[in-house]
């Protein structure tokens, strides 16, 4: 049966800068635009943008929204959804990157799906799939999400057209798919590399939470190391506000971890939490992170764990309020008098508890210090004054990078970012890293 085109549901955020190749071009498709091209009716997005559809065999599908993310209810084997990128003069053996964050339900037992990719005129799989097609499981939860984050090598080129990928269903009896995400970076992206073949490959975990996804910088990272001849196979579950404590009890994350196979992991606790490292309210931070990294190395034995040195808040005592932080703002108020009280709380507590527990470090804090005395013209924080702003995400990436490739850069990657602001960044960790 003819396929029949349901709805289109959102533009994407074309996030590129006119100086810079197309090797640097990313799109982000972000969920508040979604959620209005659905209220709206809107369809086909203008050319130069892309977008989302969901594509079905027969019109029994509704497509609306879960609080801000698109959805669908009632869909049937073989539907699916869709993103389309305008991209031109894409050489055969380009590389790209893929993120995208998925749940369905019901959750009791997993969802099949087919992750797919078109490539010429045939849809390929982004995964190893078996004999029926299926390389993907949605997780076993109402609320969480599978996060797939995979790289394609193009066999074809694309003098001008569309980049396409799709998550095919699978099973008959999904009641509701949802493709997952915020605007501030944990919602479904592409970014287009080059064709070239880094010369080794390293598997990297990221467990974290909104520090991580605000503008995904580990995909930033990812972008990074590509550039300097290192490919990264990465693999992540992040939580908005999540402590290592939520983490470990959460299913969907230990079976991230349980996935076992990999090199490093970065591990980011809830910003604040390092502040309570040895006080009345201390909630065993050292401890959960102990534990944390003693599950990885039981299913990942050679992995070297790093531990996230985040920044302070940009004046102390922003984004504080709320019952999870009263104990600590009430009790040790000393903390957030200023950025810098708070900042020197945060690295000396969490350089201690990386070399109690023998695990690495990457000092972004400490960047982030440093960039703040010398450059104030650079924002590093977006409005709320805590989440990490592009520059400031770029600024964790580089320093990431450094922490598993300690040596000087070589390429000249400003990843959307002003060239010179990216080069400064980039020597402000080499100092910090490297020396």
């Amino acid at each position: 049966m003819k396929k029949l085109l349901l709805t289109i549901v959102a533009v994407a955020t074309i996030l590129s800068l006119s100086a810079q190749t197309q090797k640097h071009t990313e799109w982000k498709f972000s969920t508040k635009q979604t959620a209005h091209y659905l209220e709206k009716g809107h369809y086909h997005a203008s050319v130069g943008h892309g977008s989302l559809e969901f594509v079905g065999k027969k019109a029994t599908a509704t497509v609306g929204v879960r609080k801000s993310y698109p959805a669908v209810e009632g869909a049937r084997k073989g539907d699916y959804w869709l993103m389309s990128v305008p991209v031109e003069d894409i050489k055969a053996g380009t590389v790209v990157d893929i993120y995208l964050p998925f749940l369905a339900e019901p959750s009791d037992a997993p969802h099949a799906y087919a992750f797919e990719y078109l490539d010429g005129k045939e849809w390929k799989a982004v995964l190893p799939a078996n004999k029926k097609g299926i390389n993907c499981y949605s997780t076993t939860s109402a609320k969480w999400p599978r996060f797939l984050w995979h790289s394609v090598r193009l066999e074809n080129s694309i003098t001008k057209g569309y980049l396409q990928v799709r998550l095919r269903h699978m099973d008959k009896g999904v009641a509701k798919s949802t493709l997952y995400g915020g605007s501030s970076g944990n919602a479904p992206k592409i970014a287009i590399l080059d064709d070239s073949k880094p010369a080794d490959t390293a598997r990297v975990l990221f467990i974290g939470n909104s520090y991580t996804y605000g503008n995904l910088y580990p995909m930033l990272l990812k972008e990074l190391a590509w550039y300097e001849g290192h490919n990264l196979d990465c693999s992540i579950y992040i939580h908005g506000g999540y402590t290592m404590k939520q983490h470990l009890a959460d299913h969907v994350s230990r079976e991230t971890v349980e996935k076992g196979g990999y090199d490093y992991a970065f591990l980011q606790d809830q910003s604040l939490h390092s502040l309570r490292i040895g006080t009345s309210v201390d909630q065993n931070v050292v401890g959960y992170m102990g534990k944390m990294k003693a599950n990885i190395v039981k299913h990942s034995p050679k992995a070297k764990c790093i531990i996230e040195l985040t920044w302070g808040r940009k004046d102390g005592n922003n984004a504080t309020k709320g019952k999870k932080l009263a104990d600590l703002v009430n009790g040790y108020p000393e903390f957030f008098t200023s950025y810098n009280a708070m900042q020197q709380v945060i690295t000396k507590n969490t350089t201690a508890m990386a070399q109690r527990l023998d695990m690495g470090l990457s000092p972004v804090g400490i960047a982030w210090d440093i960039v703040r005395r010398e450059r104030p013209d650079i924002k590093l924080y977006t409005k709320d004054g805590s989440h990490p702003s592009y520059a400031g995400s770029y600024l964790a990436a580089a320093v990431g990078y450094l922490t598993l490739y300690p040596q000087p850069f070589k390429a000249d990657t400003p990843i959307r970012l002003n060239p010179e602001v990216a080069r400064y960044l980039r020597s402000v960790a080499e100092r910090v890293v490297l020396k």
